[in-house]
């Protein structure tokens, strides 16, 4: 029997929708039906793509792949966040998310050597929500936000705050499944640093130039742990229930869960205030010179 026109044209987009269906839930597909009924590959980014984000002031990204390093910025000059690419052989993300902005490496780059880098620059005084999958090195670079949330990170992290001039009012982690390093996260000027999970070692590492009243709530911890105090200015750490240990020569116990820092210990008020709610595992503490 013959099949009318519109019968095969009806066809024809239900098998088109199927493979874009495809698409978006299979990450190894990257390939679109064409008018003839031809596939054709999708090409990655080339090095240098500079991606505009949606989203005005609020910017939500997902970014997949290993060995990656990642800058953020932000500039008084731009409305909307975007994304400048430092290496090839990433692809858009179709899993990400609704009005998440998906990123991920082709299978070829992430098993190739060498970091694979980016950028990410937010309107000052915005909000940046990040999920990461896969190993990644985060670099704050004086970023002015009123919001830092990653949302997940799946793999090992570091937290690079080294380069003083960064504000940002709110820094809050949600879970980390994976090895957790920070870096002189002081230098944020944080009002408020909320961590919720953390499976695997930390090193938390609060000095630089902390301007203001912080406080910094790491609810559960699963590993041995290291969190560095400045020696300046005053800082009192508490810590709720442990199943391990807490070393913390150098700092002066109030009691047997709450700890001080030199400056704190000769009378200076509470600056930096941590607390730890939750931890299974040994945490040291350490004093570090300013």
């Amino acid at each position: 029997m013959m099949q009318s026109a519109s019968m095969t044209g009806r066809k024809r987009v239900l098998v088109a929708a199927l493979v874009v269906s495809l698409i978006v839930v299979g990450s190894a597909v990257v390939t679109l039906v064409t008018r003839n009924g031809g596939f054709m590959v999708i090409p990655a980014f080339a090095e240098g793509t500079v991606l505009e984000l949606p989203g005005g002031s609020a910017s939500r990204i997902s970014i997949v792949g290993d060995n990656l390093e990642i800058v953020v910025g932000t500039s008084p000059a731009v409305t909307s966040a975007s994304i400048v690419l430092g290496s090839d052989g990433f692809h858009r993300d179709f899993r990400a998310k609704t009005g998440t902005y998906g990123l991920r490496l082709d299978s070829a780059s992430s098993v190739q050597a060498g970091v694979k880098r980016l950028t990410v620059v937010v309107p000052e005084n915005g909000t940046l929500t990040l999920t990461l999958v896969g190993e990644a090195r985060l670099i704050l670079d004086q970023a002015r936000l009123k919001e830092l949330r990653l949302a997940g990170a799946s793999s090992a992290l570091e937290l690079d705050a080294s380069e003083s001039g960064s504000i940002i009012d709110l820094v809050q982690i949600e879970n980390i499944t994976g090895d957790f390093s920070t870096v002189r996260l002081g230098n944020l000027d944080m009002a408020d640093l909320v961590i919720g999970n953390i499976t695997g070692s930390y090193d938390l590492d609060l000095s630089g130039s902390l301007g203001r009243h912080c406080e910094v709530s790491l609810h559960t911890a699963v590993g041995n742990g290291t969190v560095r105090i400045p020696t300046r200015p005053g800082a009192q750490l508490s810590v709720g229930n442990v199943l391990g240990s807490v070393l913390s020569s150098g700092f002066a116990a109030e009691g047997g869960k709450s700890f001080l820092n030199t400056a704190a210990a000769d009378g200076a008020g509470w600056q930096l205030v941590v607390r730890i709610d939750s931890a299974i595992g040994q945490i040291q503490l350490v004093e570090v010179q300013q």
